[in-house]
């Protein structure tokens, strides 16, 4: 081969890797990474990432004043659920419990708090919670509902979902996470 034919090849083969990397580099910046956070327990992962033994014993002194119940459709849950933020979304697929807790269209959420004695507890509660697809934000429910009121909500997408939020009774305040799935 003569020089000009390799010259030729060098620099071809230099300006289209220069073209392959600014086409990534175009690409990551269409693909808008970073847009769409986690927001488990209502709070960005570099929150829960430095505060998650605080969020745990918050929840164990919760617990030990309170004990709840949370009601979505027919199924009863009890107590501050966190464990599934330790799962992936495709052992839902595996496991019994807590599978298909949501249903496409009408869907219902509410929660009771009981004293350790069994006494409802009579002042207000605050409870915020984000139903949320794992792989967008487009699709989100947000309810905010007090201890014992029924709140409707409706699912348009079927897919996998997480239940993520927060129950405040004074400074108290309860932390509750789960991974399901609508069909």
């Amino acid at each position: 081969m003569s020089r000009p034919v390799v010259y030729f090849l060098f620099i071809s083969k230099v300006l289209f890797s220069l073209a392959l990397i600014f086409w990534t580099v175009y690409m990551v910046v269409q693909a808008a990474v970073g847009t769409d956070d986690d927001d488990s327990f209502l709070s960005n992962y570099h929150y829960v990432d430095e505060h998650y033994n605080d969020i745990m014993i918050s929840n164990q002194n919760f617990s030990k004043k309170y004990n709840i119940k949370f009601f979505i459709n027919d199924t009863q849950i009890d107590g501050l659920v966190t464990k599934d933020i330790f799962l992936s979304q495709r052992a839902i697929k595996d496991r019994k419990t807590r599978r298909n807790l949501l249903h496409l269209g009408d869907n219902s959420f509410k929660y009771i708090i009981f004293t350790k004695d069994g006494q409802e507890v009579a002042t207000k509660s605050v409870g915020n919670f984000l139903i949320t697809m794992s792989v967008s934000h487009d699709h989100d429910v947000k309810l905010q509902i007090g201890s014992k009121k029924l709140q409707q909500f409706n699912i348009k997408s079927k897919g996998y979902w997480n239940i993520t939020g927060t129950v405040e009774i004074g400074k108290q305040k309860g932390y509750i996470f789960l991974k399901t799935d609508a069909r």
